[in-house]
C-alpha cells in the first residue's frame, strides 16, 4: 500500500502522534506506510574523537563536512583524544527534543552525548549509571525508540543498558535469560513501537517492554540445522527483522512470526567486512545495504523473502576510496556512506549509485554515520 497522505484530516507533514504514538514511531496507519522527509543534515564519527557535520543540502552538493574533535574545550569524564567511535545514533531527550549519543571503543567513557544540532562544541562524557556505579564496557551499538535508548556491547554483568532520555543511563540485568553469557553483543535492532532485540553468537533476545526485560527468542540455525555463526548486525524494516551473520549470510522473519526463519542466503562477505558490524548496514523500506571492503550489496526483503539485487559489487567502479566502514540512510532515497581515512559518500537513487562528498575529512577515519532521522525506515 502507498504512504498515507493525510490522518483525520491533518496533512502528514503536520502530524506529531497519532494515537499517543510520537510519529517518529509509527511504522504503518491503518495499513498505509508512513511517508519519509528525509534529513536536513548528517552526522560522522570517526579516529581520535573526531566527528563530521554537515546539511543535506551541502552533502547533495559534494561540499565539504565541518569537523572538530568531540571533547575540545569539554570536561571530564572523556575518552583521551587517541580513542576512536565505535557508533553514533539520532533520537530524543527527555523533552522531546533531539540528542545524538555516541559510543567509544574505551571502557572508561564509553557514551557520549550532545544535545540539539552538532554542529560544534563539546559533547558530554558518560561513565557511570544514574543509581551509581560504572557503566562496565564499551557499547558497540546504540539506538532509540519509542522514547528509550538501549546500548549493548560488553557483557560483563552480563550487561545491557538503557535510558530515557540519552544522559541518564541504568543497568538492565539480562542474566537470567536463556543461554546468556560474556560474549559481546554486537547487533541491536528496534521496531519503534517498544519491542527491541539485540543477538549475542547466534540467539536473538526480544524485550516488548521497551527494553526492561529480555528473553530468548529465537536460536538461528542454518539449512543443515547447524548454528551458521554469529550475528553481527540486526536491522528492522517492511515489518521484517534481519540478522547478518559474520561468514555472509543472512536470515529474515517477518514481524507477525519472529520464531520462522527464512534459510540462509549467502552474500559476498566483502572480505570478511559485510555483516562484521551492525554499522556496516542500514535499512529503509524493505531494502538493506551492507558495504565493507571496495563492495557493496542490496538485499531487499519481505518477511521470509530476500531478494538479492546487488552482490558483492564495486561500490563506485573505477574510482579510489577509502575502506568502506559505515552506511546510513534516511528512508527518503538518501544513503551515506563513510570509508577509512574520511572518505564520504552519498546516493540519492536508493543506494544503486554513489558520489563523493568530501575526501580524506580531517585526516581520519570515520567509523559512523547517521541523519537526523528516527529508526526504523
Amino acid at each position: 500500500m502507498a504512504d498515507y497522505t493525510k490522518y483525520n484530516g491533518v496533512a502528514a507533514a503536520d502530524i506529531i502522534k497519532i494515537d499517543g504514538v510520537a510519529v517518529g514511531s509509527i511504522v504503518k496507519c491503518d495499513g498505509a506506510t508512513k511517508p519519509s522527509s528525509g534529513a536536513t543534515y548528517w552526522f560522522a564519527v570517526g579516529d581520535d574523537r573526531r566527528v563530521g557535520y554537515i546539511t543535506d543540502a551541502d552533502l547533495k552538493a559534494g561540499n565539504d563536512w565541518t569537523d572538530y574533535d568531540s571533547f575540545q574545550g569539554g570536561s571530564s569524564p572523556n575518552p583521551s583524544s587517541s580513542i576512536d567511535h565505535i557508533s553514533v545514533a539520532y533520537g530524543k531527550d527527555e523533552n522531546g527534543d533531539e540528542i545524538w549519543v555516541g559510543t567509544y571503543a574505551d571502557d572508561s567513557c564509553e557514551l557520549s552525548y550532545k544535545e540539539g544540532i552538532p554542529s560544534s562544541g563539546p559533547w558530554t562524557g558518560v561513565n557511570s549509571l544514574s543509581g551509581g556505579g560504572g557503566l562496565t564496557g564499551r557499547r558497540d551499538q546504540v539506538q532509540w525508540g519509542n522514547d528509550v535508548w538501549i546500548a549493548v556491547g560488553k557483557m560483563g554483568g552480563p550487561d545491557v543498558f538503557r535510558s530515557t532520555n540519552g544522559k541518564d543511563w541504568s543497568h538492565v540485568d539480562v542474566s537470567g535469560a536463556s543461554g546468556i553469557n560474556s560474549e559481546r553483543a554486537y547487533a541491536l535492532a528496534s521496531n519503534g513501537t517498544g519491542t527491541w532485540w539485540f543477538a549475542q553468537q547466534n540467539r536473538i533476545y526480544q524485550s516488548t517492554n521497551d527494553g526492561s526485560s529480555w528473553s530468548l527468542l529465537h536460536t538461528l540455525l542454518d539449512s543443515s540445522n547447524a548454528d551458521p555463526g554469529d550475528i553481527r548486525v540486526l536491522a528492522y524494516t517492511n515489518s521484517t527483522l534481519f540478522a547478518g551473520v559474520n561468514g555472509g549470510e543472512c536470515f529474515t522473519a517477518a514481524a507477525s512470526d519472529l520464531t520462522d526463519w527464512s534459510t540462509e542466503t549467502t552474500i559476498s562477505n566483502h572480505g570478511g567486512a559485510c555483516f562484521q558490524f551492525d554499522t556496516r548496514v542500514a535499512a529503509a523500506g524493505g531494502r538493506v545495504i551492507a558495504v565493507g571492503g571496495q563492495l557493496k550489496s542490496i538485499i531487499d526483503i519481505n518477511g521470509k523473502t530476500i531478494t538479492v539485487v546487488e552482490n558483492g559489487v564495486d561500490f563506485i567502479s573505477g574510482t579510489t576510496h577509502g575502506t568502506l566502514s559505515a552506511i546510513s540512510t534516511d528512508g527518503s532515497g538518501t544513503w551515506c556512506v563513510a570509508c577509512f581515512t574520511g572518505d564520504m559518500f552519498f546516493s540519492t537513487d536508493n543506494g544503486v549509485n554513489f558520489s563523493a562528498s568530501e575526501q580524506n575529512m580531517g585526516g581520519k577515519d570515520m567509523l559512523d554515520c547517521a541523519p537526523n532521522v528516527y529508526l526504523p525506515l
